[in-house]
């Protein structure tokens, strides 16, 4: 008699059961096609991530390859793996279909890659990522949970990761955003960093270096159409110049992140092949010169870096910028260059920059603005950033060409006077948009109301400056209201020193404390409402300004940028000459 007859055949089929749910997990799901892509097979599925682990995969062990359900993505992880070389791609039989994969290489430890061919031709590649560094920004943005980073914190605290969804969309929603403000367009387009999570991610990202190590030298080929690496993550490396053996013919990069390394100058050309490049993040580096070509099409390529709407130089050492060394870009609209050390700047640094929008220049050491934006091509600019230089003048029709712009910034610098025709150009006395000027943190004592004629759909912030309590001051503040000012003591109409030339306010702001006299403004300052009434009406800054305008015009000059010259023109052109030559003969 065997020993299984003697159990009853009504607990057969629960112990088989509950024997099948201990020893194969429910997130088995043996050779059932994957979600990403028909010619892949799912193995497995992290529920925690909600990643299918496919095969066949391109790499082998210790990588895995996975697909993202939510986000319908096919990753290579190989993150952290502890790699000093690149692993070998195989070619996957796919019926000659193209995938399109997502490969993550970050913290290994090969400091020099030189790989000539290594992506297979079936194969597509949309994110590489070798970055040095876990930003928690990307981590959301692309989904990174395949890392298991909740394995490797303390206490294994959660990483709520919110993905956006739909990218195209975003981008689609940012465009027709154009008048809206573009750092607020800027700051929604990326996740808000729990200070939490940077905090573990920072100590994280300190733990992981000590177990890799940082790329020296990158020179992977991404060159023709068959690589089609579209965006290339090299951030927080130790590289000291530009790949430019990786970057040639690299037609279909059009995303590429350098910022935190060593890099010192940008030789000509050096993106002169890819001419489907929208951004390029080179912050955080040692830049202290660009060359005139840098973003000019190379020689032999087809175009140059002409798409180019996001360039972020922030953050380097750059002195002088050389004249027409944007000017092929003629689609940024995004430019920032604060924390640098310019001092110097000309007018036809911006030729070519028709379609910027917005131009970061804060935290610079720029003593003078005279007519460095005499330039025609900023005619759309938004947003301009001077704050926190060494400004100390102001002369008359410094922003005339500037007619799109809606916020200026010149805080935080050393301006005790301005012009009473400085801003000709920005008044919103009928515009749709408002103007706000920012005046705060500089050496003000008082401010013609005559400057501010015509500001109506403005606001002109004048905070923390040294204000003296007088008619003048009252008069922006409460005839113009265009004026916003926290300040207390010039703002109740009181303790106002008396005025015997309107044209020079007084010198002295009286300061009496918790004794506050309050007197009754409108017969103080009568005379003064009466004089400024009359004045401000009088003031023609279009005369003034009219020279200005017509050199303008004289200096700025069309945009063509230099060796723009295209095989279109090369090519294309002759044989359309040659067609009508055989046609006219054929007539003959």
């Amino acid at each position: 008699m065997q020993w299984y007859s003697l159990v009853p055949k009504s607990f057969v089929f629960p112990v088989i059961y509950l024997f099948i749910m201990f020893n194969f997990p429910v997130s088995v799901h043996s050779f059932s096609k994957s979600t990403c892509s028909p010619y892949l097979f799912s193995i497995n599925i992290d529920i925690r991530t909600r990643h299918q682990y496919v095969q066949p995969c391109p790499v082998s062990h210790p990588c895995q390859c996975l697909c993202d359900m939510e986000n319908n993505r096919l990753w290579i992880d190989c993150f952290s793996r502890q790699l000093k070389f690149l692993p070998t791609f195989e070619t996957i039989q796919t019926n000659e279909t193209i995938l399109q994969w997502n490969i993550d290489l970050a913290f290994n430890s090969f400091e020099n890659l030189t790989n000539l061919q290594w992506i297979p031709k079936n194969m597509r590649i949309r994110y590489l990522i070798f970055s040095g560094s876990l930003a928690y920004d990307l981590i959301v943005q692309l989904n990174l949970t395949h890392r298991h980073l909740i394995d490797q914190w303390p206490n294994k605290k959660h990483l709520f990761i919110t993905n956006n969804g739909d990218e195209d969309k975003e981008e689609k929603e940012a465009e027709e955003e154009e008048d809206d403000d573009i750092e607020e367009i800027i700051k929604r387009s990326i996740s808000h960093s729990n200070y939490e999570y940077t905090r573990l991610l920072t100590e994280l990202t300190l733990q992981l270096r000590d177990k890799s190590k940082q790329i020296h030298t990158f020179a992977l080929s991404l060159s023709g159409e068959s690589s089609s690496v579209s965006i290339l993550y090299l951030d927080h490396n130790r590289l000291d110049s530009v790949p430019l053996k990786a970057l040639y013919n690299a037609t279909g990069l059009y995303e590429l992140y350098l910022s935190y390394n060593n890099i010192s100058s940008l030789p000509a050309y050096a993106f002169g092949f890819s001419h489907r490049l929208t951004r390029l993040d080179l912050s955080y580096n040692q830049i202290s010169s660009i060359d005139n070509l840098t973003f000019e099409r190379h020689p032999h390529g087809y175009a140059g870096p002409f798409l180019i709407d996001y360039l972020d130089l922030s953050h380097n050492q750059l002195t002088i910028l050389k004249s027409h060394c944007f000017s092929y870009l003629v689609n940024l609209r995004l430019l920032k260059l604060q924390h640098n050390q310019i001092y110097s700047l000309s007018a036809n640094v911006w030729t070519g920059l028709y379609r910027l929008k917005y131009l970061d220049l804060s935290h610079n050491s720029i003593e003078n603005i005279t007519q460095i934006f005499y330039n025609a091509y900023l005619n759309e600019l938004n947003q301009l950033k001077l704050t926190s230089n060494n400004i100390s003048q102001l002369n008359s029709c410094e922003f005339l060409t500037l007619k799109a712009l809606n916020k200026l910034d010149l805080s935080n610098n050393n301006l005790s006077n301005l012009d009473t025709c400085a801003f000709y150009g920005l008044s919103r006395s009928t515009s749709h948009s408002s103007l706000h000027i920012y005046l705060h943190s500089n050496q003000f004592e008082t401010l013609h109301p005559c400057t501010f004629d015509k500001f109506a759909r403005s606001t002109i912030h004048i905070e923390n400056n040294p204000l003296i309590c007088n008619c003048t001051l009252n008069y922006l503040l409460h005839d113009q209201k265009s004026l916003a000012y926290t300040g207390q003591e010039c703002r109740g109409g009181y303790a106002y020193q008396i005025q015997t030339q309107f044209s020079s306010p007084a010198i002295r702001k009286m300061n009496r404390g918790s004794g506050k006299k309050f007197v009754n403004t409108s017969i103080t300052c009568r005379n003064a409402y009466k004089y400024y009434n009359n004045l401000c009406p009088q003031m023609d800054c279009k005369s003034v300004c009219s020279p200005n305008e017509h050199f303008v015009i004289q200096i700025s000059k069309i945009a063509l940028p230099n060796r723009t010259e295209t095989r279109f023109r090369q090519t294309f052109l002759p044989l359309l000459f040659i067609v009508f030559y055989v046609i006219l003969r054929e007539k003959v």
